[in-house]
């Protein structure tokens, strides 16, 4: 075996191409059995030897007897005694050697801040860049957009505690000095990485709470309570308040310098040690960050713990307990929203057809209006009227009020007429486009001018004028006819009672003829001159 080497290559190549572990160089012979340290990758390792021996003057070649040989090593990506650890993402394609996880062909800075990082561990030695976080910034950090808050309030600003950069700090000092982490939104951490100054004083009690409420942070499920607060602790819980606390005893004040502090999670939408797992797509938040089963329920319209199956007919929304209207024009909705994708029946409307159509429309999409009844008063779905004894103006009474006026007529039922000088008025208003006819004035031209007023009443003074010279005539004759009467009567006194009766029956005919003679002047008078005067006013 004097002068044997070791290799460790990808091939099986002779003479070796590979990584020379050792080369036995000592003077005499070396010892049989032969424990070699050699942190290499590879797929081959190959003992080699050409030196051999000489004897009396002859040369040997090199000869082994092998008993027995055991090659202790990790799968890939792996180092530990028992492999149980997992190279830095940082190590230059996840090679790491076995023995200390130092990585094999250096560190890539790929997640490090400034794109620093130490080639023999992977550490990224300034900090770490955006949303990441721990020693080799592998991790996701959800706490990357939270605010952080120290108290006592600290000077520099506690911002300065989730910037990735572990070289800027901030300070405070008291009592009980607490440091809280609000996340901003409920999430899955999986635990947490903090960095403190040279200035930290770490004696005292240190507990860590997980809460979803900023003030009774104190009753929240306590993560970590120890005598001493290591860079890295684990923990699996759900909560969007982290709360650090160191207390000293005998209420001696603290001094912490906090540099940086991340909390360990998974992107809203992935899983997975190594948070490149996809959560089903139909969870309502972030799914588990070990199993990926939806811990916060299922988005609307889907259940089952993957969240996979949809809505059955009829039901939408969350956990499928809403129920689709019964107005929608087809059935059933769509499972997520609960929208009506083929429009509302008649009388409703809305995006899931659940409103009622407002007052005074109706219809299919109530786009109909019911402005002809009575106060626009009718039924949402049919457009019957909710009073069918009365309508708007300009509408013929009736169920559903959409017999308008006839030409000519306007307002309640269509009794009133146009005066109108030319065409149609409004059977609404009874407005005249072209103005009023004449003698008549007003919006609807149905109030008498005062020149048809006046011209009206003369026309009445001179009727009663020419009346009270007829009464005057009629009783003149009348006196006149009564005397000569009753002179006749008086000469002829031996008459019979008969002759009487006739002549007095004969003056009671001629008084009442007088009478009705004059009624029937003064009424046919009076009429005909104003029917004559009202007749001029309307046709001019």
């Amino acid at each position: 075996m004097d002068g044997f080497k070791l290799y460790v290559t990808n091939t099986s190549t002779i003479p070796p191409n590979g990584y020379l572990c050792y080369e036995d160089t000592d003077p005499g012979l070396p010892n049989i059995t032969q424990i070699i340290p050699c942190n290499q990758l590879g797929k081959y390792v190959i003992y080699y030897d050409t030196k051999g021996s000489l004897h009396g003057g002859d040369r040997y070649g090199p000869i082994i007897e092998l008993c027995y040989v055991a090659i202790n090593g990790c799968k890939n990506s792996h180092w530990g005694s028992k492999c149980e650890n997992v190279c830095a993402d940082n190590c230059m394609e996840r090679n790491c050697y076995p023995e200390n996880g130092s990585c094999v062909w250096g560190c890539n800075p790929k997640y490090c801040l400034k794109d620093v990082c130490n080639k023999d561990t992977a550490v990224c030695t300034e900090g770490c860049k955006k949303r990441r976080t721990g020693s080799y910034c592998n991790e996701y950090n959800v706490a990357s957009d939270g605010l952080v808050s120290l108290n006592p309030s600290s000077d520099p600003p506690a911002s300065l505690a989730n910037d990735g950069n572990e070289k800027s700090c901030s300070k405070t000092k008291g009592v009980n000095v607490t440091v809280q982490v609000d996340l901003m939104k409920i999430s899955i951490g999986k635990g947490m990485y903090v960095t403190f100054g040279e200035h930290t004083k770490k004696e005292g009690h240190h507990i860590v709470y997980a809460s979803n409420n900023s003030n009774s942070w104190n009753i929240g499920t306590v993560l970590y309570n120890r005598q001493s607060l290591p860079t890295e602790i684990k923990f699996n819980a759900v909560f969007r308040y982290l709360t650090y606390v160191l207390y000293r005893d005998q209420g001696q004040p603290s001094e912490l310098e906090l540099c940086e502090i991340g909390i360990y999670g998974c992107p809203p939408t992935y899983y997975g040690p190594l948070c490149n797992t996809s959560c089903p797509k139909n969870c309502r938040g972030p799914c588990d960050l070990e199993n990926g089963i939806c811990k916060f329920g299922c988005s609307n319209g889907w259940t089952g713990v993957e969240c996979k199956q949809a809505c059955q007919p009829g039901g939408y929304g969350k956990d499928c307990l809403e129920k689709c209207s019964r107005n929608c024009i087809i059935f059933p909705c769509n499972h997520v929203t609960g929208g009506c994708t083929g429009g509302c029946s008649d009388g409703w409307q809305g995006f899931n057809c659940f409103e009622k159509c407002p007052h005074g429309q109706f219809g299919r999409n109530c786009s109909q209006f019911c402005e002809r009844c009575f106060l626009g008063m009718c039924d949402p779905v049919n457009g019957l009227c909710d009073n069918t004894s009365v309508c708007s103006p300009g509408y013929i009474y009736g169920a559903y009020c959409n017999i308008s006026c006839d030409d000519g007529y306007f307002g309640n039922n269509c009794t009133r007429l146009c005066n109108c000088a030319t065409g149609n008025c409004s059977a609404f208003t009874g407005n005249c486009p072209g103005g009023c006819a004449k003698g008549w004035r007003g919006e609807a031209c149905d109030e008498v001018t005062v020149l048809l007023a006046e011209e009206s009443s003369q026309a009445g003074a001179i009727a009663g004028s020419v009346a009270v010279v007829l009464i005057v005539l009629i009783t003149v004759a009348a006196l006149i006819v009564y005397k000569c009467r009753f002179i006749s009567t008086k000469g002829k006194e031996n008459n019979t009672e008969k002759t009487q009766s006739i002549e007095h029956q004969h003056y009671d005919d001629v008084r009442m003829e007088d009478v009705f003679t004059y009624q029937d002047l003064m009424i046919r008078q009076t009429s005909n001159e104003y029917d004559q005067i009202n007749t001029a006013f309307v046709h001019h």
